[in-house]
């Protein structure tokens, strides 16, 4: 009996002492994690609505592809446009972006913000070769291999179709919700 229980509580002595630093370790690094993601989503949405303040909206609910919604001002209150959260089903699962898109339903740019395809192949959706494309685009877009002008990555039709979903869904719901009708 002895030959069991000895090494059982050594191992469950071990297994505590190395949940407990786990413990330690997220408590500590979450903070600066959150920190991080949100100086990330910061940088994002003024990248793709430049020289605009931003507004949270207040009672969206998600639909489609589009998970939220900020409202962006300039420096007199007027909207000038909207930055909104995609995310998409792309090759390797979740692919999450931010798409800007002022009044006129015209795209002022697109973030890469998080994905897990391929890299070297769907990564590149995150290099402004592929993502600047849009950029001054409006109306329903396409890539090349569905008869648009957006050049897909080579290889990743699956990530550049996923992108240019969330950048159609962004388009259309300032279109419905707050653009030119």
């Amino acid at each position: 009996m002895k030959q069991i229980t000895t090494p059982a509580w050594k191992l469950f002595v071990i297994c505590l002492v190395c949940s407990l630093c786990l413990g330690i370790c997220s408590e500590i690094t979450k903070e600066p994690i959150a920190a991080q993601a949100k100086a990330t989503q910061d940088a994002a949405m003024e990248a793709v609505l430049p020289n605009a303040s931003f507004e949270e909206m207040a009672g969206f609910t998600p639909v489609g592809t589009v998970t939220g919604v900020n409202v962006g001002s300039d420096a007199s209150g007027n909207t000038v446009g909207y930055v909104l959260s995609c995310t998409t089903s792309s090759f390797g699962g979740p692919l999450k972006m931010m798409v800007g898109v002022d009044l006129e339903g015209t795209v002022t740019g697109v973030r890469i913000l998080s994905h897990a395809d391929t890299p070297g192949l769907g990564a590149l959706a995150t290099s402004p070769d592929f993502y600047e494309q849009y950029t001054g685009k409006s109306g329903t877009l396409a890539v090349d291999k569905d008869g648009g002008e957006i050049v897909a990555i080579t290889s990743a039709t699956i990530t550049s179709r996923a992108v240019t979903v969330g950048v159609n869904d962004a388009i259309n719901w300032v279109m419905e919700n707050g653009g030119a009708k």
